[in-house]
């Protein structure tokens, strides 16, 4: 499926609005999605101190809080994985 997201961030003070149409295989993915983009932002901007803003989909549906939950999971022990 694909949905329309609208992503505004604050970079060091300035104001970036970024829109795109991207991908996901079922709904329940798409908070996933929008943080990849941001990560991906992120990157491009040189890893700069960066505040999420909004996260809109689809123009009317607000998913800033879940896209922050996302950002804010800490990163799981590496003693749990078997090669």
């Amino acid at each position: 499926m694909y949905f329309n997201l609208e992503v505004h961030l604050c970079i060091e003070g300035t104001g970036v609005l970024s829109k795109g149409r991207f991908a996901a295989r079922k709904k329940s993915e798409i908070p996933m999605v929008s943080y990849q983009v941001i990560r991906d932002l992120k990157r491009e901007t040189g890893y700069r101190t960066t505040l999420i803003q909004k996260v809109i989909v689809n123009g009317t549906e607000d998913i800033t809080e879940e896209v922050k939950k996302i950002e804010c999971k800490p990163i799981p022990p590496l003693d749990n994985i078997f090669w």
